[in-house]
């Protein structure tokens, strides 16, 4: 009856989370590779080379001395293989000066799928089973299924001089579920608004100034404001800040959905219905369905014909890389997202946390002093992030590293990180996605209105439901 139950959780679990991912970019689709260390360039100049007087090595496979009495498996988000070269020099560097401070241990990193989705479910098997690695990264976005079987870490953050509120409000809430803390979350990413700062003198505030302003850019010839609405999670990061600013909830205390009742489904339509006032003003063109992620919309607007998007931040790189850093500092600026006039300022994230699964006292400090290392403290924080692309969550990086202190972007994302809200780690939540964004798509196109749009969705959703119920 157990290993029924069990096999029925599993399952329950794999079904919830696929095509979860919120698209914020390539990189963060990658995890650990398997089987390729041997065709690929060391991690750093270190990598497989034993250090003077030692038997320790750094490798994709073992990082000590492999006579060391102590074991620590280690799933990370991305191995010492990884094809981010940056990451993999960073990473090789940082863990070969932690064993060669902690001598009697070895970590054991574990090779991984490359597919995000794949690398979670499997973990969950293993978790479910009691196979879990010793230390693992967690999508943020998944880690509460994770609560049940993570171990705390205040007094080794406390130790650390590490305090909680160093984090953002809403890692705090990922992280401290209860009354311990479960997880230590070490990346993340905002959506942001962009406008051409060299056309648009102040930026808009709400819905309205959003559509005049961008109908002056579309009479000057520009496309005045760019989105994406395509089939992907990407989309649903992007628009369900505008359901979230009004108080929406997609579902309710018990995961129960919730998104087309009472005030809920006037907070819905008014946001379905913004949507559909940006196709037919002619401000956004009816294209922006078929972008399935940020990017798509590179091209058009390194064109130079864009006035203003709605997008993560790792976009202000992407561009960047594209027509240079200069011009993009020239023409770019960003702002908080435009809502509803009286709606709150909010927008959306993700991120990465790690969780230590041990129950063994020894190692799981270890465990959690050798991540902290890597991701965690003050230099491991700004160091993995730099190399990354990505943003810390924990705000004092923000006052006291490099990149993220000086840069204009950086420190307009760290002002974003105080209004985020995250998506619900409910089962059904990746459902509810789906079908906005396939209610999005109906009323873009014209095929739907946005209340037909919704119902169907709506409709789809009990469905879905009853049957995770069977």
């Amino acid at each position: 009856m157990k290993r029924t139950l069990c096999l029925v959780f599993i399952f329950v679990f794999l079904t919830s989370f696929i095509f979860s991912g919120c698209g914020s970019n390539n990189q963060a689709q990658t995890a650990t590779t398997s089987g390729n260390s041997s065709t690929q360039a060391e991690a750093s100049s270190t990598q497989n080379a034993p250090t003077a007087n030692t038997k320790i090595i750094v490798t994709p496979q073992l990082i000590g001395d492999p006579d060391a009495k102590i074991s620590i498996s280690w799933l990370p988000k991305d191995g010492l293989d990884t094809p981010n070269k940056a990451v993999a020099t960073y990473l090789a560097d940082k863990a070969k000066a932690w064993v060669e401070k902690n001598p009697d241990v070895k970590i054991i990193p574990i090779a991984q799928t490359v597919n995000i989705q794949d690398a979670m479910a499997k973990l969950m098997v293993q978790v479910a089973a009691g196979n879990a690695p010793d230390v693992s990264g967690i999508d943020s976005f998944l880690v509460s299924k994770y609560y049940g079987y993570l171990q705390p870490v205040d007094d080794i953050l406390k130790e650390k001089n590490i305090p909680l509120d160093s984090w953002f409000p809403f890692a705090q809430n990922v992280m401290k579920p209860k009354d311990k803390i479960l997880a230590m979350m070490f990346t993340t990413d905002v959506r942001l608004f962009y406008y051409r700062k060299d056309l648009i003198q102040t930026p808009p505030t709400n819905w309205d100034e959003l559509i005049t302003t961008a109908k002056q850019m579309s009479d000057k010839g520009n496309v005045g404001f760019l989105y994406p609405a395509g089939r992907n999670e990407t989309t649903s990061c992007d628009f369900l800040p505008y359901f979230w600013s009004q108080g929406g909830k997609l579902v309710d205390d018990s995961g129960n959905p919730v998104f087309n009742q009472g005030d809920n489904k006037t907070y819905m339509l008014n946001a379905l219905n913004f949507i559909k006032q940006t196709i037919d003003e002619g401000i956004s063109p009816k294209r922006v369905s078929t972008f399935k992620a940020d990017s798509d919309m590179n091209s058009e607007i390194a064109s130079g014909k864009v006035a203003m998007f709605l997008g993560g931040n790792w976009l202000a790189k992407q561009v960047s890389d594209i027509i240079g850093t200069q011009q993009f500092s020239d023409l770019w600026a960003v702002a908080p997202i435009p809502m509803k006039a009286g709606a709150s300022r909010t927008t959306t994230s993700g991120g990465w946390t790690l969780g230590i699964f041990t129950d063994d006292e020894q190692k799981r400090k270890l465990a959690a002093d050798f991540v902290i290392s890597l991701y965690i403290d003050d230099e491991g924080m700004a160091g993995y992030c730099s190399a990354y692309g990505l943003l810390p969550p924990r705000k004092t990086i923000y006052d006291s590293a490099e990149p993220f202190k000086t840069n204009t972007v950086f420190q307009q994302c760290k002002e974003e990180l105080e209004y985020t809200t995250i998506r619900p780690g409910a089962s059904i939540y990746n459902v509810i996605s789906q079908d906005l964004q396939i209610a999005l798509s109906n009323v873009i196109t014209g095929v739907s209105t946005p209340e037909k749009a919704l119902d169907e969705a709506w409709n789809d959703v009990l469905k879905q439901k009853d049957a995770q119920k069977q």
